[in-house]
């Protein structure tokens, strides 16, 4: 048997996570359309549900490794020494600081509100 190589991975991993992350959209979607009428009440007890919970958890695990692993490609194609000169280092290591900062802060920030 055959093993992937890197690029055929990060492939497969950015697809699989999209896949998550509209399957999430649609689910959320589907049960917003289908209430007679939203209100506070609802809606929290909507999120109070444990798979809900848990759903919408890897909905944001999901957006997390999407994330990462898309912008690990933009920088890596884009953050160059043909654009950066001999700052492309710095400036893709500012980057990925920033999108890994982004990425912590959501995620934390969605746990500690879904749970």
């Amino acid at each position: 048997m055959r093993k992937f190589g890197p690029g055929t991975k990060d492939f497969i991993i950015i697809r699989l996570s999209a896949v998550l992350i509209l399957i999430y959209s649609i689910y959320l979607t589907a049960s917003v359309v289908s209430a007679a009428g939203i209100n506070y009440k609802e809606w929290s007890s909507f999120f109070q549900s444990p798979i809900n919970k848990i759903l919408t958890s890897a909905f944001f695990l999901a957006f997390a490794i999407h994330t990462w692993r898309g912008t690990w490609a933009i920088a890596t194609d884009y953050l160059t020494p043909k654009f950066f000169g001999n700052f492309d280092k710095y400036a893709y290591l500012v980057f990925r600081l920033f999108v890994a900062a982004v990425i912590a802060l959501v995620l934390t920030w969605s746990f500690f509100i879904i749970w």
